[in-house]
């Protein structure tokens, strides 16, 4: 029987401006979802922060994207990913699909992005999560070098809260940043980012046709018929990747936004101008693509919406007591602060000089805390795509999965050093593993 929502039963987990928690994440996206709820499972007082008007990262923003790496080869991964997969199917196949198999979106689920926003709030709910969205984070209180308060700027005002611990997974590093962590941004040869996306969905798309082409005439070939329309004036992008959804006939299309743009920055706000109109003439010219070539399947399709939102892989990365390489992945290298797997292939959004000059990595390869701990800031850990890499080190597996088991860690962390009144960088790590391992996470390929 369904329960009616009060108002005061909703408003009960706010925040409020002036209130003292635990540990205080911002970022709602997968390595926030972590995060927020891996130190209210271990006994924290915790408070997610999201700009937005939404949480769920990409796959709220895109629709229907893969939420991948959620299982390891089928099976749970346990801790926050078990807690958000049951929460995600007890909606039923109206709220997801299974997701992919490939070697790059593999063992995830296609979810519905409005299901998965409500999914995310009634899993802090029930779990003692408090959260405030349109609350993005503009300022930090330190005392010396330890951060103690974040304040947050809207058009409704300004409100402060204090904690003994904090977490950034905004993906920019904005807390981080702002607290005066060193940061590294871009390739470290030529400045250039992964692709920033504005993600579309289209209709009344004859699904088994079009996923019968791309395999008879193999991706590349399919996807060129596309893509060589640019010699006729058309904005085409680097490349497009097609994902079944919820509703028949209805397909999400990822992207890499619009070729040849150069370096796009998503902190410049002449890049994200660009960025938004050239990604709306991607889209709409996409359709018009299909339907004068009658690509097979989409002869017929219709726009329904571009993104909420555009899809950004890569800003601000934190300089971190380690900075986390490709190599590392590569070579398989174990450490011993070992604190999360990251399971998946190298995924460069497009820059296909990565995956082609590169090679492969070590499938479930290890994740240090150290990559958390940005230098020269206490009572901060940092998690997600803005994390301590390199800039090819962040192109390997950074699914939605993959940050979110990461988020845990950080939430775990720092849930022990509010407990003990200490900073994350004077937690004992062995204590996080054990944690960690309690929850059944694998901390071991």
């Amino acid at each position: 029987m369904a329960v009616k929502l009060r108002r005061e039963n909703v408003m009960s987990h706010f925040g409020h401006d002036g209130d003292q928690y635990d540990v205080i994440v911002a970022g709602g996206g997968p390595a926030g979802i972590g995060a927020a709820l891996g130190a209210a499972m271990n006994g924290a007082k915790t408070l997610l922060l999201e700009e937005k008007a939404y949480m769920g990262g990409v796959g709220a923003v895109s629709g229907w994207m893969p939420y991948n790496r959620l299982f390891r080869h089928g099976k749970s991964r346990h801790g926050v990913h078990e807690l958000f997969v049951n929460k995600i199917l007890s909606y039923g196949p109206a709220a997801s699909r299974p997701g992919k198999t490939s070697w790059t979106d593999g063992d995830g689920l296609h979810i519905h992005p409005d299901y998965l926003r409500l999914a995310i709030l009634e899993l802090f709910e029930e779990n003692g999560v408090d959260y405030l969205l349109h609350s993005p984070v503009s300022d930090v209180i330190k005392d010396d070098k330890r951060l103690i308060g974040v304040v947050c700027d809207g058009k409704y005002g300004r409100s402060v809260f204090y904690g003994k611990t904090f977490i950034d997974c905004t993906g920019d590093g904005d807390m981080a940043f702002r607290a005066g962590a060193k940061v590294m941004m871009g390739r470290e040869t030529d400045g250039m980012y992964m692709p920033v996306t504005l993600g579309f969905v289209v209709s009344n798309v004859d699904e088994d046709r079009l996923f019968h082409a791309i395999e008879q005439q193999g991706y590349e070939a399919f996807i060129k018929q596309i893509i060589d329309a640019e010699e006729e004036g058309y904005s085409v992008s680097m490349f497009y990747s097609f994902d079944k959804t919820t509703v028949p006939g209805i397909i999400s299309v990822n992207n890499g936004g619009q070729r040849n743009l150069g370096i796009v920055n998503a902190l410049d706000i002449e890049d994200l101008n660009l960025s938004e109109r050239t990604g709306l003439q991607v889209a709409i010219d996409f359709v018009k693509i299909c339907h004068e070539k009658q690509i097979p399947g989409l002869e017929n399709c219709y726009l329904i919406r571009t993104g909420q939102a555009l899809g950004v892989r890569e800003t601000r990365r934190i300089e971190g007591e380690y900075v986390l390489t490709m190599e590392d992945a590569q070579q398989d290298k174990k450490f011993p602060d070992v604190v999360a797997l990251r399971y998946g292939t190298i995924d460069p959004g497009g820059l296909q000089e990565v995956r082609n000059f590169h090679g492969t990595i070590k499938d479930g390869h290890q994740y240090p805390y150290r990559c958390m701990l940005p230098k020269g800031v206490e009572g901060l850990l940092v998690a997600g795509r803005c994390a301590s890499l390199t800039h090819l080190g962040l192109t390997v597996a950074k699914s939605q999965g993959n940050m979110m088991g990461i988020g845990q860690a950080a939430g775990v962390a720092c849930a022990i050093a509010a407990r003990q009144n200490i900073t994350p960088r004077q937690v004992d790590v062995g204590q996080v593993q054990s944690c960690l391992k309690s929850m059944g996470v694998a901390l071991e390929a």
